[in-house]
Protein backbone atom coordinates (compact mmCIF):
# COMPACT_ATOMS: atom_id res chain seq x y z
CA UNK A 1 0.00 0.00 0.00
CA UNK A 2 1.16 3.30 -0.97
CA UNK A 3 0.23 6.73 -0.52
CA UNK A 4 1.39 9.97 -1.47
CA UNK A 5 1.44 13.44 1.21
CA UNK A 6 1.81 16.69 -0.83
CA UNK A 7 2.88 18.72 2.74
CA UNK A 8 5.75 17.07 2.58
CA UNK A 9 6.10 15.73 -0.94
CA UNK A 10 6.68 11.86 0.60
CA UNK A 11 5.58 8.87 -0.38
CA UNK A 12 4.61 6.77 2.26
CA UNK A 13 4.54 3.08 1.81
CA UNK A 14 3.23 -0.09 3.92
CA UNK A 15 3.51 -3.71 3.28
CA UNK A 16 2.10 -6.89 4.88
CA UNK A 17 3.41 -10.21 4.17
CA UNK A 18 0.58 -11.74 2.55
CA UNK A 19 0.70 -15.56 4.28
CA UNK A 20 -0.03 -12.90 7.29
CA UNK A 21 -3.05 -11.67 6.24
CA UNK A 22 -4.52 -15.36 4.49
CA UNK A 23 -3.89 -16.55 7.93
CA UNK A 24 -5.79 -13.63 9.61
CA UNK A 25 -8.72 -14.51 7.06
CA UNK A 26 -8.24 -18.23 7.96
CA UNK A 27 -8.69 -17.32 11.86
CA UNK A 28 -11.83 -15.17 11.74
CA UNK A 29 -13.72 -17.33 8.77
CA UNK A 30 -12.62 -20.61 11.02
CA UNK A 31 -13.77 -18.69 14.51
CA UNK A 32 -17.32 -17.20 12.80
CA UNK A 33 -17.63 -21.26 11.02
CA UNK A 34 -17.50 -22.79 14.07
CA UNK A 35 -19.51 -20.29 16.06
CA UNK A 36 -21.55 -20.96 13.31
CA UNK A 37 -21.40 -24.74 13.34
CA UNK A 38 -21.99 -25.23 17.35
CA UNK A 39 -25.47 -22.80 16.85
CA UNK A 40 -26.68 -25.17 14.14
CA UNK A 41 -25.77 -28.35 16.51
CA UNK A 42 -27.06 -26.51 19.25
CA UNK A 43 -30.25 -26.19 17.74
CA UNK A 44 -30.69 -29.28 15.75
CA UNK A 45 -30.00 -30.73 19.47
CA UNK A 46 -32.81 -28.57 20.66
CA UNK A 47 -35.27 -29.16 17.76
CA UNK A 48 -34.41 -32.63 18.12
CA UNK A 49 -35.53 -33.02 21.66
CA UNK A 50 -38.31 -30.89 21.11
CA UNK A 51 -39.49 -33.38 18.87
CA UNK A 52 -38.92 -36.18 20.84
CA UNK A 53 -41.03 -34.68 23.58
CA UNK A 54 -44.10 -33.88 21.25
CA UNK A 55 -43.79 -37.48 19.64
CA UNK A 56 -44.00 -38.83 23.42
CA UNK A 57 -46.47 -36.44 24.40
CA UNK A 58 -48.49 -37.36 21.05
CA UNK A 59 -48.37 -41.20 21.77
CA UNK A 60 -49.08 -40.57 25.98
CA UNK A 61 -52.24 -38.46 24.53
CA UNK A 62 -53.38 -41.24 22.28
CA UNK A 63 -52.52 -43.48 24.73
CA UNK A 64 -54.67 -41.72 27.26
CA UNK A 65 -57.64 -41.30 24.41
CA UNK A 66 -57.29 -45.46 23.55
CA UNK A 67 -56.85 -47.04 26.92
CA UNK A 68 -58.67 -47.01 29.99
CA UNK A 69 -56.97 -45.67 32.72
CA UNK A 70 -57.94 -48.05 35.80
CA UNK A 71 -57.04 -51.03 34.02
CA UNK A 72 -54.45 -49.93 31.08
CA UNK A 73 -57.05 -51.97 28.57
CA UNK A 74 -58.00 -50.44 25.19
CA UNK A 75 -61.39 -48.44 25.31
CA UNK A 76 -64.25 -48.25 23.19
CA UNK A 77 -62.42 -45.79 20.68
CA UNK A 78 -59.21 -48.05 20.35
CA UNK A 79 -62.12 -50.96 19.06
CA UNK A 80 -63.70 -48.27 16.61
CA UNK A 81 -60.41 -47.45 15.40
CA UNK A 82 -59.12 -51.46 15.18
CA UNK A 83 -62.58 -52.70 13.81
CA UNK A 84 -61.94 -51.62 10.02
CA UNK A 85 -58.85 -53.42 10.33
CA UNK A 86 -60.30 -56.71 11.89
CA UNK A 87 -62.89 -56.46 8.57
CA UNK A 88 -60.57 -56.09 6.31
CA UNK A 89 -58.24 -58.78 6.73
CA UNK A 90 -61.79 -60.50 5.38
CA UNK A 91 -61.83 -63.33 8.40
CA UNK A 92 -65.00 -64.45 10.41
CA UNK A 93 -64.50 -63.39 14.03
CA UNK A 94 -66.86 -63.39 17.31
CA UNK A 95 -67.35 -60.30 19.39
CA UNK A 96 -68.06 -61.57 23.17
CA UNK A 97 -69.77 -59.08 25.29
CA UNK A 98 -68.80 -59.58 28.94
CA UNK A 99 -70.94 -58.08 32.09
CA UNK A 100 -70.23 -58.91 35.48
CA UNK A 101 -73.75 -59.71 37.84
CA UNK A 102 -72.94 -58.56 41.02
CA UNK A 103 -70.39 -55.39 40.89
CA UNK A 104 -73.10 -52.46 41.80
CA UNK A 105 -73.77 -54.27 45.22
CA UNK A 106 -70.35 -54.60 45.91
CA UNK A 107 -69.55 -50.98 45.02
CA UNK A 108 -72.98 -49.68 47.02
CA UNK A 109 -71.71 -51.99 50.09
CA UNK A 110 -67.95 -52.07 49.94
CA UNK A 111 -67.15 -48.65 48.15
CA UNK A 112 -65.42 -47.64 45.04
CA UNK A 113 -62.19 -48.28 45.88
CA UNK A 114 -62.88 -52.01 46.42
CA UNK A 115 -64.88 -51.84 43.38
CA UNK A 116 -62.16 -50.57 41.24
CA UNK A 117 -59.39 -53.06 42.90
CA UNK A 118 -61.67 -55.67 41.95
CA UNK A 119 -61.91 -54.45 38.28
CA UNK A 120 -58.08 -54.09 38.06
CA UNK A 121 -57.96 -58.35 38.93
CA UNK A 122 -60.24 -58.76 36.84
CA UNK A 123 -58.89 -56.98 34.08
CA UNK A 124 -55.17 -59.52 34.32
CA UNK A 125 -57.40 -62.58 34.69
CA UNK A 126 -59.05 -61.68 31.31
CA UNK A 127 -55.77 -60.10 29.71
CA UNK A 128 -54.55 -63.93 31.09
CA UNK A 129 -56.71 -65.60 28.57
CA UNK A 130 -56.95 -63.95 25.13
CA UNK A 131 -54.43 -64.77 22.34
CA UNK A 132 -51.83 -62.36 20.79
CA UNK A 133 -54.04 -61.95 18.00
CA UNK A 134 -57.33 -61.08 20.09
CA UNK A 135 -58.66 -58.20 21.08
CA UNK A 136 -59.75 -57.49 24.75
CA UNK A 137 -61.01 -53.80 25.75
CA UNK A 138 -62.61 -52.34 28.74
CA UNK A 139 -65.89 -50.99 27.18
CA UNK A 140 -67.16 -48.88 30.54
CA UNK A 141 -67.88 -49.87 33.86
CA UNK A 142 -68.37 -53.69 34.07
CA UNK A 143 -68.70 -54.11 30.86
CA UNK A 144 -65.69 -56.20 28.94
CA UNK A 145 -65.93 -56.79 25.06
CA UNK A 146 -63.29 -59.83 23.39
CA UNK A 147 -62.49 -59.95 20.16
CA UNK A 148 -62.30 -63.56 19.01
CA UNK A 149 -60.29 -64.38 15.28
CA UNK A 150 -61.64 -67.55 13.44
CA UNK A 151 -64.80 -69.27 13.20
CA UNK A 152 -66.60 -69.89 17.26
CA UNK A 153 -68.46 -72.60 17.27
CA UNK A 154 -70.23 -73.31 20.01
CA UNK A 155 -68.06 -75.79 21.44
CA UNK A 156 -65.05 -73.11 21.23
CA UNK A 157 -67.32 -70.38 22.76
CA UNK A 158 -68.38 -72.74 25.29
CA UNK A 159 -65.09 -73.41 26.31
CA UNK A 160 -63.77 -69.61 26.64
CA UNK A 161 -67.08 -68.89 28.27
CA UNK A 162 -66.28 -71.15 31.06
CA UNK A 163 -62.49 -69.88 31.29
CA UNK A 164 -64.10 -66.66 31.88
CA UNK A 165 -66.76 -67.50 34.17
CA UNK A 166 -63.58 -69.03 36.31
CA UNK A 167 -61.87 -66.12 36.68
CA UNK A 168 -65.14 -64.16 37.56
CA UNK A 169 -64.97 -65.95 40.89
CA UNK A 170 -63.27 -65.87 44.32
CA UNK A 171 -61.81 -62.41 43.88
CA UNK A 172 -59.56 -61.79 46.62
CA UNK A 173 -59.83 -57.54 47.88
CA UNK A 174 -58.22 -56.34 50.87
CA UNK A 175 -58.49 -58.96 52.10
CA UNK A 176 -62.30 -59.55 51.32
CA UNK A 177 -63.43 -62.78 48.84
CA UNK A 178 -65.94 -61.91 45.49
CA UNK A 179 -67.30 -64.01 43.19
CA UNK A 180 -69.25 -61.38 41.10
CA UNK A 181 -70.36 -64.04 38.02
CA UNK A 182 -70.85 -62.63 35.10
CA UNK A 183 -73.23 -62.66 31.87
CA UNK A 184 -71.62 -63.32 28.18
CA UNK A 185 -73.38 -62.21 25.30
CA UNK A 186 -71.66 -63.48 21.84
CA UNK A 187 -72.27 -62.06 18.27
CA UNK A 188 -70.47 -63.38 14.84
CA UNK A 189 -69.35 -61.78 12.60
CA UNK A 190 -70.85 -61.15 9.54
CA UNK A 191 -73.51 -63.47 10.08
CA UNK A 192 -74.98 -60.87 13.08
CA UNK A 193 -73.74 -57.55 11.49
CA UNK A 194 -71.03 -55.87 9.49
CA UNK A 195 -70.99 -53.17 11.48
CA UNK A 196 -69.70 -52.30 15.11
CA UNK A 197 -72.57 -51.40 16.34
CA UNK A 198 -74.85 -53.88 14.92
CA UNK A 199 -72.35 -56.77 16.55
CA UNK A 200 -72.42 -54.98 19.86
CA UNK A 201 -76.31 -54.68 20.10
CA UNK A 202 -76.60 -58.28 19.28
CA UNK A 203 -74.04 -59.53 21.62
CA UNK A 204 -75.43 -56.96 23.99
CA UNK A 205 -79.09 -58.42 23.17
CA UNK A 206 -77.70 -61.99 23.89
CA UNK A 207 -75.73 -60.61 27.43
CA UNK A 208 -79.27 -59.75 28.61
CA UNK A 209 -80.64 -62.84 27.78
CA UNK A 210 -77.89 -64.49 29.62
CA UNK A 211 -78.85 -62.25 32.36
CA UNK A 212 -81.78 -63.71 33.45
CA UNK A 213 -80.08 -66.82 34.65
CA UNK A 214 -77.10 -64.77 35.50
CA UNK A 215 -73.50 -66.95 34.83
CA UNK A 216 -74.06 -68.10 32.10
CA UNK A 217 -73.42 -67.23 28.25
CA UNK A 218 -75.85 -67.10 24.72
CA UNK A 219 -75.09 -66.71 21.51
CA UNK A 220 -77.33 -64.06 19.02
CA UNK A 221 -80.19 -65.32 17.17
CA UNK A 222 -83.26 -64.13 15.91
CA UNK A 223 -85.50 -65.20 18.96
CA UNK A 224 -83.55 -62.73 21.13
CA UNK A 225 -84.46 -59.72 18.53
CA UNK A 226 -88.13 -61.07 18.36
CA UNK A 227 -87.81 -60.94 22.74
CA UNK A 228 -86.37 -57.45 22.37
CA UNK A 229 -89.54 -56.76 20.35
CA UNK A 230 -91.28 -58.07 22.63
CA UNK A 231 -90.39 -56.40 25.68
CA UNK A 232 -91.06 -53.11 23.77
CA UNK A 233 -94.45 -53.77 23.35
CA UNK A 234 -94.69 -54.56 26.78
CA UNK A 235 -93.54 -51.26 27.98
CA UNK A 236 -95.48 -49.37 25.79
CA UNK A 237 -98.31 -51.54 26.90
CA UNK A 238 -97.85 -51.34 30.21
CA UNK A 239 -98.57 -47.74 30.19
CA UNK A 240 -101.58 -47.00 31.66
CA UNK A 241 -102.73 -50.66 32.42
CA UNK A 242 -103.78 -49.94 35.88
CA UNK A 243 -106.40 -47.38 34.67
CA UNK A 244 -107.74 -49.89 32.00
CA UNK A 245 -108.09 -52.22 34.78
CA UNK A 246 -105.78 -54.78 33.24
CA UNK A 247 -103.73 -55.13 36.72
CA UNK A 248 -105.28 -57.19 39.22
CA UNK A 249 -104.32 -59.17 42.02
CA UNK A 250 -104.00 -63.01 43.42
CA UNK A 251 -103.32 -64.12 46.57
CA UNK A 252 -101.62 -67.55 47.47
CA UNK A 253 -102.25 -69.50 50.90
CA UNK A 254 -99.28 -69.74 53.32
CA UNK A 255 -100.03 -72.55 56.00
CA UNK A 256 -97.88 -73.59 58.99
CA UNK A 257 -96.72 -77.40 59.75
CA UNK A 258 -100.88 -78.52 60.56
CA UNK A 259 -101.52 -77.35 57.14
CA UNK A 260 -103.77 -73.99 58.72
CA UNK A 261 -103.80 -70.96 57.29
CA UNK A 262 -100.68 -68.56 58.76
CA UNK A 263 -101.27 -66.17 55.56
CA UNK A 264 -101.37 -64.78 52.15
CA UNK A 265 -98.89 -63.33 49.68
CA UNK A 266 -100.23 -60.76 46.97
CA UNK A 267 -99.39 -61.70 43.89
CA UNK A 268 -100.10 -59.19 40.61
CA UNK A 269 -101.09 -60.67 37.61
CA UNK A 270 -101.61 -57.91 34.29
CA UNK A 271 -104.12 -59.40 31.32
CA UNK A 272 -104.08 -57.49 28.72
CA UNK A 273 -106.49 -57.39 25.55
CA UNK A 274 -103.39 -57.62 22.85
CA UNK A 275 -100.94 -59.84 24.98
CA UNK A 276 -102.66 -62.01 26.87
CA UNK A 277 -102.12 -63.03 30.38
CA UNK A 278 -98.40 -61.95 30.91
CA UNK A 279 -96.48 -63.26 33.83
CA UNK A 280 -94.78 -61.02 36.56
CA UNK A 281 -91.39 -61.91 35.31
CA UNK A 282 -91.87 -60.71 32.12
CA UNK A 283 -93.35 -57.03 33.01
CA UNK A 284 -91.67 -55.99 36.48
CA UNK A 285 -88.70 -56.42 35.28
CA UNK A 286 -89.74 -54.06 32.13
CA UNK A 287 -91.52 -51.69 34.91
CA UNK A 288 -88.38 -51.15 37.03
CA UNK A 289 -86.19 -50.30 34.01
CA UNK A 290 -88.26 -47.85 32.46
CA UNK A 291 -89.53 -46.15 35.92
CA UNK A 292 -92.51 -47.19 36.06
CA UNK A 293 -92.50 -49.21 39.06
CA UNK A 294 -93.04 -46.67 40.89
CA UNK A 295 -96.88 -46.02 40.14
CA UNK A 296 -97.13 -49.89 39.67
CA UNK A 297 -95.92 -50.63 43.52
CA UNK A 298 -98.25 -48.15 44.54
CA UNK A 299 -101.14 -49.81 42.58
CA UNK A 300 -100.06 -53.19 44.16
CA UNK A 301 -99.92 -52.08 47.72
CA UNK A 302 -103.05 -50.07 48.45
CA UNK A 303 -105.31 -52.94 45.94
CA UNK A 304 -103.49 -55.79 48.45
CA UNK A 305 -104.69 -53.76 51.77
CA UNK A 306 -107.90 -52.92 49.98
CA UNK A 307 -108.98 -56.52 49.45
CA UNK A 308 -107.17 -57.73 52.57
CA UNK A 309 -109.16 -55.36 54.72
CA UNK A 310 -112.34 -55.90 53.01
CA UNK A 311 -111.96 -59.84 53.98
CA UNK A 312 -110.75 -59.30 57.62
CA UNK A 313 -114.39 -57.82 57.59
CA UNK A 314 -115.92 -60.67 56.08
CA UNK A 315 -113.55 -63.68 57.82
CA UNK A 316 -113.37 -65.06 61.30
CA UNK A 317 -110.16 -66.39 60.32
CA UNK A 318 -106.97 -63.83 61.70
CA UNK A 319 -103.85 -63.82 59.38
CA UNK A 320 -101.60 -61.91 57.65
CA UNK A 321 -100.84 -60.78 54.08
CA UNK A 322 -97.16 -60.52 52.66
CA UNK A 323 -96.15 -57.87 50.12
CA UNK A 324 -93.68 -58.00 47.96
CA UNK A 325 -91.68 -54.13 47.44
CA UNK A 326 -89.27 -53.71 44.68
CA UNK A 327 -85.89 -51.35 45.41
CA UNK A 328 -87.52 -48.73 43.46
CA UNK A 329 -90.04 -48.43 45.81
CA UNK A 330 -87.66 -48.58 48.62
CA UNK A 331 -86.04 -45.39 46.73
CA UNK A 332 -88.69 -43.47 47.26
CA UNK A 333 -88.30 -40.61 50.21
CA UNK A 334 -92.23 -40.85 51.33
CA UNK A 335 -92.36 -44.81 50.62
CA UNK A 336 -92.21 -45.44 55.19
CA UNK A 337 -94.56 -42.56 55.76
CA UNK A 338 -97.24 -43.55 52.68
CA UNK A 339 -97.42 -47.06 53.77
CA UNK A 340 -98.34 -46.04 57.34
CA UNK A 341 -101.05 -43.74 56.29
CA UNK A 342 -102.31 -46.58 53.96
CA UNK A 343 -102.42 -49.06 56.81
CA UNK A 344 -104.64 -46.45 58.87
CA UNK A 345 -106.57 -45.49 56.11
CA UNK A 346 -107.67 -49.38 55.67
CA UNK A 347 -108.13 -49.76 59.21
CA UNK A 348 -105.03 -52.29 59.42
CA UNK A 349 -103.17 -52.87 62.04
CA UNK A 350 -99.33 -52.76 61.57
CA UNK A 351 -98.31 -56.39 62.98
CA UNK A 352 -100.94 -57.96 60.27
CA UNK A 353 -98.73 -57.20 57.21
CA UNK A 354 -95.23 -58.39 56.08
CA UNK A 355 -93.07 -56.48 53.74
CA UNK A 356 -91.29 -59.48 51.49
CA UNK A 357 -87.63 -57.83 50.14
CA UNK A 358 -85.54 -59.81 47.91
CA UNK A 359 -82.35 -60.65 48.66
CA UNK A 360 -80.74 -58.53 45.38
CA UNK A 361 -82.89 -55.62 46.40
CA UNK A 362 -81.39 -55.85 49.79
CA UNK A 363 -77.76 -55.97 47.70
CA UNK A 364 -78.56 -53.04 45.66
CA UNK A 365 -79.74 -50.45 48.21
CA UNK A 366 -78.66 -51.71 51.34
CA UNK A 367 -77.72 -48.37 52.97
CA UNK A 368 -81.22 -46.81 52.21
CA UNK A 369 -83.41 -50.18 53.22
CA UNK A 370 -81.35 -50.83 56.16
CA UNK A 371 -82.79 -47.46 57.62
CA UNK A 372 -86.32 -48.70 56.24
CA UNK A 373 -86.49 -51.67 57.69
CA UNK A 374 -85.26 -50.62 61.06
CA UNK A 375 -87.59 -47.56 60.93
CA UNK A 376 -90.75 -49.91 60.06
CA UNK A 377 -89.51 -52.23 63.13
CA UNK A 378 -90.31 -50.06 65.61
CA UNK A 379 -93.49 -49.38 64.14
CA UNK A 380 -94.55 -52.87 64.56
CA UNK A 381 -94.40 -53.62 60.75
CA UNK A 382 -92.91 -57.54 60.06
CA UNK A 383 -90.68 -58.06 57.22
CA UNK A 384 -89.28 -60.86 55.69
CA UNK A 385 -86.29 -61.60 52.93
CA UNK A 386 -87.28 -63.41 50.07
CA UNK A 387 -84.99 -65.93 48.03
CA UNK A 388 -82.70 -66.41 50.67
CA UNK A 389 -79.42 -67.81 49.57
CA UNK A 390 -79.56 -66.94 46.29
CA UNK A 391 -77.46 -63.86 46.84
CA UNK A 392 -73.58 -63.31 48.17
CA UNK A 393 -74.22 -61.28 51.60
CA UNK A 394 -76.80 -62.70 53.44
CA UNK A 395 -74.80 -64.30 56.39
CA UNK A 396 -72.77 -61.11 56.07
CA UNK A 397 -75.96 -58.65 56.78
CA UNK A 398 -78.44 -60.82 58.20
CA UNK A 399 -77.17 -60.28 61.61
CA UNK A 400 -77.63 -56.38 61.60
CA UNK A 401 -81.47 -56.55 59.87
CA UNK A 402 -84.75 -56.52 62.25
CA UNK A 403 -86.24 -59.40 59.49
CA UNK A 404 -89.06 -61.68 61.09
CA UNK A 405 -88.75 -64.22 58.43
CA UNK A 406 -86.43 -65.64 55.96
CA UNK A 407 -88.23 -67.60 52.31
CA UNK A 408 -86.42 -70.71 50.74
CA UNK A 409 -86.02 -70.29 47.31
CA UNK A 410 -87.83 -72.33 45.34
CA UNK A 411 -84.71 -73.42 43.29
CA UNK A 412 -83.50 -75.00 46.89
CA UNK A 413 -87.34 -76.99 47.62
CA UNK A 414 -87.56 -78.71 43.72
CA UNK A 415 -85.25 -81.28 44.14
CA UNK A 416 -84.92 -81.52 47.77
CA UNK A 417 -86.19 -85.21 47.52
CA UNK A 418 -83.55 -86.65 45.70
CA UNK A 419 -80.72 -83.83 45.90
CA UNK A 420 -78.68 -85.12 49.26
CA UNK A 421 -76.61 -81.62 48.80
CA UNK A 422 -79.69 -79.88 48.48
CA UNK A 423 -80.54 -80.99 52.10
CA UNK A 424 -78.00 -80.15 53.55
CA UNK A 425 -78.33 -76.72 52.56
CA UNK A 426 -82.21 -76.37 53.80
CA UNK A 427 -80.84 -77.75 56.74
CA UNK A 428 -78.61 -75.26 57.05
CA UNK A 429 -80.91 -72.26 56.17
CA UNK A 430 -83.63 -73.53 58.72
CA UNK A 431 -80.86 -73.86 61.30
CA UNK A 432 -79.55 -69.92 60.79
CA UNK A 433 -83.08 -68.27 60.76
CA UNK A 434 -83.83 -70.41 63.72
CA UNK A 435 -80.39 -69.05 65.48
CA UNK A 436 -81.45 -65.15 64.33
CA UNK A 437 -84.87 -66.02 65.75
CA UNK A 438 -86.68 -66.10 62.67
CA UNK A 439 -89.63 -67.82 61.12
CA UNK A 440 -88.41 -70.10 57.82
CA UNK A 441 -91.14 -70.12 54.93
CA UNK A 442 -90.14 -72.85 52.33
CA UNK A 443 -91.66 -71.85 48.93
CA UNK A 444 -92.40 -73.71 45.96
CA UNK A 445 -93.61 -76.98 47.42
CA UNK A 446 -95.16 -79.11 45.51
CA UNK A 447 -95.42 -82.67 46.73
CA UNK A 448 -96.67 -84.14 49.71
CA UNK A 449 -92.91 -85.88 49.97
CA UNK A 450 -91.49 -82.29 49.93
CA UNK A 451 -93.72 -81.23 52.75
CA UNK A 452 -93.20 -84.29 54.93
CA UNK A 453 -89.11 -83.61 54.57
CA UNK A 454 -89.67 -79.89 55.08
CA UNK A 455 -91.52 -80.44 58.43
CA UNK A 456 -89.20 -82.69 59.23
CA UNK A 457 -85.75 -80.29 59.26
CA UNK A 458 -88.27 -78.05 61.32
CA UNK A 459 -89.63 -75.52 58.58
CA UNK A 460 -92.16 -73.57 60.26
CA UNK A 461 -94.21 -72.22 56.85
CA UNK A 462 -94.62 -73.19 53.69
CA UNK A 463 -96.12 -72.12 50.51
CA UNK A 464 -96.50 -73.62 46.85
CA UNK A 465 -98.96 -75.44 44.80
CA UNK A 466 -99.70 -78.73 47.04
CA UNK A 467 -101.55 -76.36 49.51
CA UNK A 468 -103.23 -74.17 46.58
CA UNK A 469 -102.42 -72.28 43.64
CA UNK A 470 -102.21 -68.07 43.65
CA UNK A 471 -106.38 -67.53 44.10
CA UNK A 472 -108.81 -64.57 43.05
CA UNK A 473 -110.01 -62.63 45.73
CA UNK A 474 -113.30 -64.55 45.88
CA UNK A 475 -111.50 -67.95 45.43
CA UNK A 476 -109.37 -67.19 48.57
CA UNK A 477 -112.63 -66.54 50.52
CA UNK A 478 -114.19 -70.16 49.60
CA UNK A 479 -110.46 -71.47 50.40
CA UNK A 480 -111.01 -70.06 53.79
CA UNK A 481 -114.40 -71.23 54.08
CA UNK A 482 -113.55 -74.81 53.63
CA UNK A 483 -111.30 -73.82 56.70
CA UNK A 484 -108.24 -73.39 54.76
CA UNK A 485 -107.04 -76.68 54.56
CA UNK A 486 -105.18 -79.11 52.49
CA UNK A 487 -107.86 -81.48 50.72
Amino acid sequence: MAIYHPDYRLWLISEVDNDYVVGKFRQSVLGYFAVLMVFLLVTGAFSRYISRNEAVRRRQLRFQATHDPLTGLPNRNYLIEQFPRWVEEGGRFSLFFVDLDSFKGINDNFGHSVGDRLLEVLARRFAALVETQDLLIRHGGDEFVLLVSGPSPECRAAALCRRIFEVCQDITVDGMMFSPGCSVGIAHYPEHGQELDELLRAADLAMYEAKIERNTYRTYHSDIEDAYVQQSRIEHLLRGATQRGEIHMNYQPQVDSEGHLHGVESLVRWKNPELGMVPPDQFIGVAERTGQMSALGRFILEQSLCDFASLLTRSSHRFSLSINISVRQFAEASFSEDLLANLARFGLETDTVCLEITESTLVEALDRVQQILWFLHRQGLATSLDDFGTGYSSLAILKDLPFNEIKIDKSFVDNITEDESGQHLVRNIISIGHNYGMAVLAEGVETREQFDLLKSYGCDLFQGYYFSRPLTLEALEAYMVRGGQVK
